[in-house]
């Protein structure tokens, strides 16, 4: 009843607004209305201009024209990523030319058909899958700003960090993929970064000079260069590195492998001012108790400090690309994948593939969709409960659908106690129950 509603009210809304496709997508895509400024979609073209200013004085950046619309989804689906910035800076106002109108069909595609073998159902079907972030280690996590110090009611310390809940949730996965035949990649199978360069040779050796060049490049503001280059905050520069380097490059890597769906797991966590409250009080008590030492009584303190604030509440989301804020469009490899999500059907299959996870998640975890107004994020629509519509950098880098999801809350005690196994080198019961949730959603979407 609730699915044949909704489809009701998706065509109603469909005939009263008379959108087409692109219209929908850029709906979700456009966060900001400065980015107005930056695009025109008419009848027979779609334009993308470097800046409002260029839009105001006729220049344009790229120009797809109506009958083109396919050939530039093709390119975005064949052509690697250098060859994609080389098309699109070329084109300007004109038509592709002849040389890639060429290669763009000349190259064959491979898209997924459900198989008749019920033994490997999957065979064919290609997936990505990124266990978000690196550590591995509680000090690496530390830095990461990604792990649980949480204090059960008796006092005990209940610590992990969620990048190995991720990868162990990834290697679940895999498996349960290969058994059905399918092509599984991973873009790390241990604690650690995927960029070729550590982060602490890195930040000694090559620090200063990438700030420079993601200025020169647009990425940053000289104001934001310049905080970067004056402050010695390591978790500060570790973001810095993340998004700019280690980011793209498992981007790059999911891309290469031309997957036809692309899973980025992660757990959440939610801040609340009563936990702080109760951090706070646990600080009292740290410093009413006598200790042994002042060495002593710094550890505790610390570690009360370096605690998480629990939360009460519990509940399941799933990203897919879009709502591009102020901002967000001010370099080309944004404007890039900014056309890519007008013109090709990735946006909405993300959406349709996420709705499964959120199902899936909300059937084996029983844990409810978020249903929240989230900061520079969108609902994916009335009956996409869970799935929204936000630009983080994975879900705009990666090509094709995909679902970064976050299945439930790490600093709610219950899944606090349940999760902390992965301390003891154990895989929890819900790890393998997150896992099993996307792969029946990637049954599903195989299926269709």
């Amino acid at each position: 009843m609730n699915y044949l509603r909704c489809t009701i009210i998706f065509l109603l809304v469909a005939m009263v607004s008379g959108c087409d496709k692109m219209n929908c997508r850029l709906k979700l895509l456009v966060g900001d209305i400065s980015l107005n400024g930056f695009y025109s979609l008419e009848s027979d073209s779609l334009t993308i201009y470097a800046s409002p200013e260029d839009k105001e004085k006729g220049r344009i950046e790229c120009r797809i024209y109506r009958d083109e619309y396919a050939l530039a989804a093709k390119m975005f689906r064949v052509f690697d990523s250098r060859s994609i910035r080389d098309a699109y800076l070329s084109k300007g106002g004109g038509r592709f030319d002849q040389d890639i109108r060429t290669k763009l069909l000349s190259m064959d595609e491979t898209p997924f058909r459900p198989g008749g073998d019920p033994v490997l159902p999957l065979a064919g079907l290609r997936v990505a899958i990124d266990p978000g972030h690196n550590a591995g280690s509680m000090s690496e996590a530390k830095r990461e700003n990604k792990y649980m110090w949480l204090f059960a009611p008796d006092g005990k310390p209940i610590t992990f960090y969620e990048a190995r809940l991720n990868l162990a949730t990834a290697m679940e996965l895999k498996e349960l993929l290969e058994r059905d035949g399918a092509e599984v990649m991973l873009t790390r199978e241990q604690g650690r970064q995927t960029y070729p360069i550590p982060f602490d040779r890195w930040v000694r050796r090559d620090f200063r000079r990438s700030v420079r060049e993601k200025q020169h490049e647009g990425f940053i503001t000289p104001e934001h260069a310049e905080k970067l280059l004056n402050d010695t905050n390591e978790k500060r520069r570790y973001k810095f590195f993340n998004s700019e380097y280690e980011m793209p490059n498992r981007a790059n890597i999911i891309n290469a492998f031309r997957p036809h769906l692309a899973v980025s797991v992660h757990y959440n966590s939610f801040g609340e001012s009563a936990g702080f409250r109760e951090k706070y009080g646990r600080l009292l008590r740290v410093m009413e108790k006598p200790h042994r030492s002042p060495a002593a009584f710094k550890a505790a303190c610390e570690e009360v400090v370096d605690s998480t604030s629990e939360t009460g509440r519990n509940f399941c989301l799933a990203f897919v690309p879009g709502c591009f804020l102020r901002g967000e469009l001010d370099t080309v490899e944004s404007r890039i994948e900014f056309l890519r999500l007008i013109l090709t059907s990735d946006l909405e299959e993300s959406i349709r593939f996420s709705s499964y996870v959120i199902g899936n998640f909300r059937k084996l975890l029983g844990v409810a969709p978020a249903g929240d107004r989230f900061p520079g994020a969108r609902r994916a629509g009335i009956c996409r409960k869970g799935v929204y519509s936000r630009n983080l950098r994975m879900t705009r880098l990666v090509r094709g659908p995909l679902c970064l999801g976050e299945p439930l809350l790490q600093n709610n005690m219950q899944e606090a106690v349940r999760l902390v196994e992965i301390s003891n080198g154990k895989v929890p019961e819900r790890v393998a129950l997150v896992a099993r949730a996307y792969y029946l959603a990637i049954r599903k979407y195989a299926d269709r």
